[in-house]
């Protein structure tokens, strides 16, 4: 019986931490008996890949068990109809063309594993990467998904790839082996959710490296030697991941109860060894498995009991500390004196609330009150030193108490007396809650499979303008509204509840006239924002809390709760601890575990089966900006190439600037008829942020007489800019008729700036530079754009008659300002620009 794992990392696109990632999963399975073969740049090619892959099914025998593990980026691309397709991006990704794609798609991937599974069903796959790029919230991150091709002469879409797959089904690639629902032999664990996003970043050791894999190395290496499942060893990772990314939800496919490595199902994990520390003391091993927390209780019981309710407990334990991979827990036997056998087991009755740990100022009068109030607050506890707090209590120069977290302040800071450090106290317990919140999941045990579908999006004049479950960008102002539709394509009835955590943390029921959750009959759907009085989608409305802090946009969630039975979710409204803890002894466990993050209260562990509501959580992740959205362009582009909207405007700004060079290289017009005349112009504008944040622009005009059709211009790489690049790099190119004596694009645009517009765009951004905060800067930054490409168009529509809008993009810093070359090909057309940085 051989143990075999392949461990794939692709270094690409500026990601840091791969190497790290397989090093990482290596230490975790050289212990558990596998043999590990590593596949990394620059030798993780897609034929390296394949070739890999092939051996392991070549040599496979039935009871062999194999692990693959890949790190690097994903890809997604989506046809218009919705469908997707997704892939790995292996060392020569960017050698692809139109007959040569060098990823590695899932219709491929899907099939080498059945492949596989068929001779060894004993196979755990891995994925630390996502399909979704979408925002950049993190300076010290990376999300593991292309923002966009790299600079090449080639980038893939949804027809393309297609082909491609097409290509290799014709040729042999044995698609029909492919699974319909999920291979059901395989262990599959991925980052995230097609829709959403997997980062890397700095671990808590100084490393930089996937979240997914730090987290799952971290738990094998605890859970080894215990009895644990798939599923209850991704809540672990879960929990670990969502105190750096929120948002990154790590999940487990396929045969969940597995343990780890094995084919053999197991219940889930509910009890822990206990190791005698003293007559009285305890400890508690693997507990981070089960995420124990101070205050929990725990039956000691021989190890053949299956539970608390099997004959007399040896005694009970409370925990008292919590270790990196064990708790400490005071011990009460029921008989003074008597020994602890060696295979006792402990099982948990109560549950106290999770505990966020909060970050407390050092050598300040005010820590010590704070650290009596936090004491307090069953769902905090002051953050060791070693530990990771996305919480702060901040002190500022007056002396005055806040509260903030990773993105920033998130209230005024409070007089240091005793009504504003409990207000303080308030502001972190409701933190607790949504964070608590946000990592509800449902489990092996009590996971809902349904056909329930969420969708959402904005409401534009009654028009629907769908957005991502993950990713969207709204603004916080009078006309931005929203919907949320939840339809029923199964066969039985749902109950759907929506739950917002909102920018301040502050947790609403949405829909609160239907506290047990809306009942959607097989086929029925429900729109939130539908206005039954006027019978037309107006949406709700999206606002921005008073007291936040309006530096950055933040993030919110919604979660849609879908249950088989009605679950009173209100009690995330209320207030008192004894009203709502008269509810924690009745109800399904949902019930109460909801009614334990409303209050911090402690809950029985177990259900009796009759009150059991299988449930699942649908989260919508987006982020609201605090300002208005900038001014749209009315100028359209044959090829739009710009990152989305959320990308742009999120970006971290004030990286270092670069000197860079932009020149078009290469021209074709294949047909021009659209222009009317053989003799044409073309124009271009580069934008960046400039110094303070002030944009600069610079705009070339060449002219070409007698065109025809398929001929190349002589551009000859004419140099379009030269200068800094800060933030951003903007370009736009149009083509038009060159009209006698009509004059170059900076001569129209030199006489243009005195138009109001003009300067109002220009001086909004250099008074924001001084006084605003980075949301504004970006918003005024994008709105100076779009007021610079319009004016432009016009002026070109003005002395050259229509215009076509050959190509328009914005590079950004994180990316490099894309420095390589870059060919496009827009319609009639063969466009080639290079960036190049400047020494």
């Amino acid at each position: 019986m051989k143990r075999t794992a392949l461990l794939i990392g692709a270094q690409t696109n500026g990601l840091s931490g791969v190497f790290n990632d397989v090093e990482a999963m290596a230490q975790a399975l050289t212990p558990r008996g596998f043999a590990v073969r590593r596949l990394v740049t620059p030798n993780a090619t897609r034929a390296g890949i394949l070739d890999a892959y092939e051996k392991l099914i070549a040599d496979a025998d039935p009871d062999d068990a194999y692990v693959i593990y890949y790190s690097g980026h994903g890809g997604r691309l989506q046809a218009p109809d919705g469908q997707d397709l997704q892939f790995i991006v292996p060392d020569d990704y960017a050698d692809s063309g139109d007959d040569d794609f060098r990823g590695l798609t899932d219709a491929e991937l899907s099939v080498l594993l059945a492949r596989l599974t068929d001779l060894a069903p004993n196979v755990t796959v891995v994925f630390d990467c996502c399909h979704a790029a979408h925002m950049s919230r993190h300076h010290d991150r990376r999300v593991k998904a292309l923002l966009r091709p790299a600079p090449g002469r080639w980038r893939p879409t949804y027809a393309s790839v297609e082909r491609h797959v097409r290509a290799l089904v014709a040729s042999g690639l044995p698609i029909d082996r492919r699974p319909l629902v999920g291979n059901p032999r395989a262990v599959r664990v991925v980052a995230c959710a097609p829709s959403e996003s997997a980062w890397e970043g700095t671990n808590r050791n100084g490393v930089q490296m996937g979240l997914l894999t730090d987290a799952l190395s971290r738990a094998l290496r605890e859970a080894d030697g215990l009895r644990v499942t798939w599923s209850t060893l991704l809540d672990t990772v879960r929990r670990h991941v969502q105190t750096f990314a929120p948002t990154q939800r790590p999940e487990v496919e396929g045969p969940a109860g597995r343990q780890p490595f094995e084919t053999t199902e197991v219940d889930p994990l509910d009890t822990l060894p206990v190791a005698a520390d003293g007559p009285d003391r305890v400890r508690l091993l693997g507990a981070p498995l089960l995420d124990v927390e101070v205050g929990d209780e725990f039956a000691i019981m021989p190890g053949d009991a299956t539970g608390p309710q099997d004959g007399p407990a040896l005694g009970t334990a409370t925990v008292r500390h919590l270790l990196p991979t064990a708790a400490v827990a005071r011990l009460r036997l029921a008989v003074a004196g008597q020994a602890l056998p060696a295979d006792a087991r402990a099982h948990r009755t109560r549950a106290a609330a999770p505990a966020m740990p909060v970050r407390l100022p050092t050598d300040h009068p005010v820590s010590a009150e704070l650290a009596h109030a936090i004491a307090l607050r069953p769902m905090l506890r002051p953050a060791a030193p070693d530990t990771h707090a996305a919480v702060t209590v901040t002190v500022d120069e007056q002396g005055r108490v806040g509260v903030r977290d990773e993105v920033g302040p998130l209230h005024a800071p409070y007089p240091a007396t005793s009504a504003g450090i409990s207000s303080v106290v308030a502001n972190l317990q409701r933190i607790a809650q949504a964070t608590a919140l946000r990592r509800l999941a449902g489990g092996p045990d009590r996971s809902l499979l349904h056909a329930a579908k969420i969708e959402w999006g904005r409401v534009r004049d009654g028009r629907e303008e769908p957005l991502p479950l993950s990713g969207g960008l709204l603004f916080a102002y009078p006309d931005e509204r929203i919907y949320i539709r939840m339809s029923n394509g199964g066969d039985r009835p749902v109950f759907v509840s929506l739950i917002d955590i909102g920018i301040s943390s502050r947790v609403a029921l949405l829909t609160h006239s239907d506290p047990g959750g809306i009942r959607l009959a097989p086929g029925e759907h429900h729109t939130y924002g539908w206005n039954e009085d006027r019978q037309r989608l107006t949406g709700v409305e999206v606002a921005w809390p008073d007291g936040v802090d309006t530096g950055v946009p933040r993030p919110e969630t919604v979660l849609a709760l879908v249950s088989d039975g009605p679950v009173d979710v209100s009690v995330l409204h209320q207030q008192g601890v004894r009203d709502v803890g008269h509810r924690l002894g009745t109800g399904s466990g949902l019930a109460r575990l909801l009614a334990q993050i409303a209050t911090g209260a402690s809950r029985d562990v177990g259900d009796a089966p009759t009150t059991r509501v299988r449930y699942a959580v649908r989260p919508i992740d987006f982020t609201v900006s605090p300002t208005p959205p900038p001014a749209g362009e009315r100028a359209t582009f044959l090829l739009d190439d710009r990152p989305a909207q959320s990308v742009r405007l999120l970006s971290p700004g004030g990286a270092t600037p670069a000197t860079v060079a932009v020149r078009i290289a290469d021209l074709v017009v294949h047909r021009n008829r659209a222009l009317g005349s053989a003799d044409i112009r073309v124009d271009a504008v580069v934008l960046t942020g400039g110094s303070d944040h002030q944009p600069v622009y610079r705009a070339e005009t060449m002219r070409f007489s007698r065109v025809h059709d398929g001929e190349r211009l002589p551009l000859d790489n004419v140099l379009i800019y030269h200068g800094p690049a800060v933030d951003f790099l903007d370009l736009a190119v149009w083509v038009s008729r060159d009209a006698t004596g009509s004059l170059a694009l900076s001569a129209l645009l030199e006489e243009k700036l005195t138009s109001p517009a003009v300067q109002a765009a220009g001086a909004q951004v250099a008074g924001l530079a001084l006084t605003a905060p980075h949301a504004a800067v970006a918003v005024a930054l994008v709105g100076a754009g779009a007021v610079l490409v319009n004016t432009a168009y016009e002026l070109l529509t003005g002395v050259a008659g229509p215009s076509i809008g050959l190509y328009r993009t914005s590079l950004l810093a994180q990316e490099q300002f894309g420095v390589g070359r870059h060919e496009r090909h827009p319609q009639d057309f063969s466009f080639t620009f290079s960036v190049d940085e400047v020494a």
